[in-house]
C-alpha cells in the first residue's frame, strides 16, 4: 500500500533522512520509534508530501507521489493527524472537523461525518464549542476526526500521545485500534517503545535519520537492543 524506498530528505544543507525504506500494508498498524531528532516526523511529512524528498520514491498502491503536491494525497486515500493537533482555535469543533473533507463532495462529507461521530461520540456534545476551549485530550479527538474526514485508507499520526495524560493515552490507543478494525491502516511515530510496539503489527526503529531495526511488534519488543536502550532492561547471563 504505502511504501518509501531510499528516501533522503534535507533541510537546507543538513541531511535528516538517509535512504529510509518503510512500508505499510493494508490493514496494518505500523510504528516508527526513535529518540528526539531521529527524523520520525520528517518521515511522515515526506510520505504526506509536506516535505519533498531530495531523492527516493514515495508510492501509494504503486503510484509514485514524491513529485506531486500534498493536496493529491487525500484524494488518493491518505490523511495526516498533525503533531500538537494544529486546530483552528477560534473556529468551532464542527468547522475544524469538516475542514478535513475539503477535497470531497458535500454529500460524501456528510456521510463520513456521521461515521466519524459514531466512532468518536465524545466530540458530539462539543460540536458548537470553540475548539481552543477544549482540553488537550478533546482537541486530539477533534484532530483525529478531522483526519478521518478524508475517508483515508492510510492514516498518518504524528506523535498522537504527546502532552496527553496516561488515561487519555489509553483512550487514544483504543481509538486507533477501532479505526484500524474498520479497515484503515495507520502509520504513527512515538518515543515510547513499549507503547509503540505493543499495539503495532510491525515497527521501525529510527536513529539519526536511518532505519536501524525493523520487525513485527513482538520482535521489536523482544530485541535485546530495544530492551537495553529503550526499555532499560539489561539481559543477564544464564
Amino acid at each position: 500500500m504505502l511504501r518509501l524506498e531510499g528516501v533522503n530528505v534535507h533541510y537546507g544543507a543538513t541531511r535528516v533522512l538517509w535512504d529510509v525504506a518503510m512500508e505499510v500494508g493494508a490493514g496494518e498498524i505500523v510504528a516508527i520509534m526513535g529518540p528526539n531528532g531521529s527524523g520520525k516526523s520528517t518521515v511522515l511529512k515526506a510520505a504526506m508530501g509536506l516535505k519533498k524528498p531530495s531523492s527516493g520514491v514515495v508510492s501509494l498502491d504503486n503510484e509514485e507521489l514524491q513529485n506531486k503536491s500534498a493536496t493529491l494525497r487525500p484524494k488518493r486515500g491518505m490523511s495526516i493527524v498533525l503533531e500538537r493537533r494544529r486546530l483552528f482555535p477560534r473556529m468551532s469543533v464542527e468547522e475544524n472537523v469538516m475542514l478535513g473533507a475539503y477535497t470531497r463532495k458535500p454529500s460524501e462529507a456528510r456521510e463520513t461525518f456521521r461515521w466519524v461521530l459514531d466512532l468518536l461520540p465524545e466530540i458530539k456534545p462539543h460540536l458548537n464549542a470553540t475548539a481552543g476551549k477544549l482540553s488537550g485530550g478533546q482537541q486530539q479527538m477533534v484532530a483525529i476526526a478531522r483526519g478521518l474526514m478524508a475517508n483515508p485508507r492510510v492514516l498518518l499520526m504524528d506523535e498522537p500521545f504527546l502532552g496527553l495524560s496516561p488515561a487519555m493515552v489509553k483512550t487514544v490507543c483504543s481509538i486507533m485500534q477501532m479505526i484500524n478494525e474498520r479497515g484503515v491502516a495507520i502509520l504513527f511515530n512515538e518515543q515510547n517503545a513499549k507503547l509503540s510496539f505493543s499495539m503495532s503489527h510491525r515497527g521501525y526503529l529510527l536513529e539519526s535519520g536511518r532505519v536501524v531495526l525493523s520487525g513485527s511488534g513482538e520482535e521489536m519488543l523482544d530485541h535485546p537492543e530495544v530492551r537495553r536502550v529503550y526499555l532499560g532492561i539489561r539481559e543477564t547471563a544464564a
